[in-house]
């Protein structure tokens, strides 16, 4: 490692080379929690290197004469990361940009418009780094004022960055302490940005905090997209939007109430939701988990086969398959039992008496792109107790638009859960009800993932579906 940094700085003599330890590597390491997606991880992690090795070696070579801060604050400049790379230091009366690249060209650099023509975000000066985490240096290149950034660098308008040759860039690092007690303003002409009223600002937050896995920086014109990130109140909207996305809390549904058809706005019927077009095909035709049910003879094998699995309950004498599903749901314990009985009267009757009520809610695509739908049955035993099914299930949209799909991953089924996705139940305080977790699996991907359980009259839970840092949370009371 020593010996290739010092190949190169026998080249690049005049430029700055520093070593990273493993030390500097682990402490410059975010939390993956504070960033919405790895893009942002990875600024945050490049940008921390570089703010600490740049520090240690003003320290170390320019002694205490300089007074430091972070831009634009102590508290938020690590959300800048969420969004553009970079880091803005501010040093006596002068403001510096290190601007981190992993790109071995050093032919020329780029420097995001934000950092260039935000007005609040604009620097004095500029200072490329390169960096090599496998060889573990830093490769200050040295500095360049943003006068001549502007004077002299091409502008790439499709992903708003200004490339600068090598040529123009001050190599001698030696020169700053010059720079920031005896330069002049080298910052040039800033032009204001349009404002934006608050109302405007909100629908840009709503829209740009949607989940995506890279910045929405160029999804917005850049003059409403600047003019959002030149308020720091706007920006650590958009960034707590983003990274830590309000739960979706519903107005508690009434789960007993169901039972007299009295349901919330929101719920709708299996039927109404699921088309042909939207159910994913393991739900399409007169089966159950592999079952078939499309004949009589298949359904008569199938209901005997579902009695002859336990020993809890006799076949009524006397009844007919529909009849003896009800009669099996109703006197079970086995609560696996009872929801597969609903399964087989919903596919072979959905509208017999006895029958438990279901409901699903329509989530969206909030959960990282995925469309996802929640379903809740209910049932009233027998005892006076209720039973509860809850189930995530994919809606299949092949039509979906391109947005959706750049949120989703490529490689996950359209027909299938997304890998990871969590169905919890909660206590009504939010912590975890032991052993009622399921977990969408990643080979094979499910179909569905189901949890079950009695409650007593009164009883108040949540439920719970995340992805990766994403969550939706619906209230209940039985």
């Amino acid at each position: 490692m020593k010996s290739n940094i010092q190949t190169l700085s026998n080249i690049y003599s005049e430029h700055l080379w520093l070593e990273l330890s493993e030390e500097d590597l682990k402490q410059a390491k975010p939390e993956f929690r504070d960033y919405s997606n790895q893009t942002g991880c990875y600024y945050a992690y490049i940008n921390r290197l570089c703010l600490n090795g740049f520090l240690k070696w003003m320290q170390e070579n320019l002694g205490e004469d300089f007074s430091f801060s972070r831009f634009p604050n102590d508290k938020i400049y690590l959300n800048i990361w969420e969004f553009v790379n970079g880091c803005g230091i501010n040093l006596n009366n002068k403001r510096l940009v290190l601007i981190p690249s992993d790109s071995i060209d050093i032919a020329d650099f780029g420097v995001p418009q934000e950092w260039v023509d935000i007005p609040n975000w604009v620097a004095d000066y500029y200072l490329p780094v390169g960096i090599d985490l496998e060889a573990k240096y830093l490769h200050f290149w040295g500095l360049v004022s943003r006068e001549t950034l502007k004077a002299q660098a091409d502008y790439d308008p499709i992903y708003r960055c200004y490339y600068l040759s090598e040529d123009y860039v001050i190599p001698n690092l030696e020169i700053l302490e010059t720079v920031l007690h005896f330069c002049p303003d080298e910052k040039g002409e800033v032009t204001p940005l349009a404002k934006i009223s608050a109302n405007e600002a909100e629908c840009l937050i709503k829209e740009l905090s949607k989940p995506s896995p890279y910045s929405p920086r160029l999804q917005a014109k850049f003059e409403k997209w600047g003019a959002l990130l030149n308020d720091n109140s706007w920006l650590q909207k958009l960034y707590e939007r983003r990274v830590k996305p309000v739960t979706s809390l519903s107005a508690i549904s009434v789960l007993n109430q169901w039972l007299d058809d009295v349901v919330e706005a929101g719920w709708q019927t299996f039927e109404e939701l699921f088309t042909p077009r939207t159910l994913a095909p393991a739900f399409r035709g007169k089966r159950v988990r592999g079952i078939e049910l499309g004949t009589p003879e298949n359904i008569q094998r199938a209901v005997r086969q579902l009695y002859n699995s336990q020993t809890e309950v006799a076949f009524p004498s006397n009844s007919n398959e529909p009849d003896a599903l009800v009669y099996l749901l109703q006197n079970t314990q086995d609560e696996s039992i009872r929801w597969k009985a609903a399964e087989y009267l919903w596919t072979i009757a959905p509208n017999y008496p006895g029958l438990p009520i279901r409901r699903v809610m329509d989530l969206g695509v909030q959960l990282m792109g995925h469309p996802i739908a929640l379903m809740v049955a209910v049932l009233r035993k027998l005892d006076g107790k209720i039973a509860v099914l809850l189930r995530a299930y994919p809606i299949c949209n092949l039509s979906e638009d391109s947005q959706t799909k750049d949120f989703r991953d490529d490689n996950v089924s359209l027909t299938k859960l997304p890998p990871g996705l969590r169905l919890m139940g909660l206590y009504e305080n939010g912590n975890p009800i032991p052993g009622l977790e399921a977990v969408a699996r990643n080979e094979p991907q499910d179909d569905y993932i189901s949890l079950y359980f009695t409650a007593d009259l009164g009883d108040r839970f949540h439920v719970r579906l995340t992805l990766k840092d994403v969550s939706i949370t619906e209230q209940f009371v039985v």
